[in-house]
């Protein structure tokens, strides 16, 4: 991997690591809120984190902000794949 190359994955996969930690904290938020309401039905997905920010006030900008976040996690996904050394076990 070329030099440039190295340097637009890194940002592209830190762009999709911080999409990432965003939905994962807003499920985390209804798990722990889930555990406080002793009532499971409040625990959620994805598919919820996703509705969440859909519902905010700018949420089709968030919404698709999201998307572009786990698109960029998906390329970094690839590049990792296809440029990862194999380690021997």
């Amino acid at each position: 991997m070329s030099s440039a190359e190295d340097t637009w994955a890194t940002r592209v996969g830190r762009l999709g690591h911080i999409a990432r930690a965003v939905l994962y904290a807003i499920i985390g938020f209804f798990l722990l809120r889930a555990a406080w309401t002793a009532d499971s039905s409040d625990a959620a997905g994805l598919g919820e984190a996703l509705n969440t920010l859909q519902e905010q006030p700018y949420g089709p900008w968030l919404l698709a902000a999201a998307g572009v976040g786990l698109v960029c996690y998906a390329i970094y996904c690839f590049v990792m794949a296809r440029y990862r050394k194999a380690v021997a076990l």
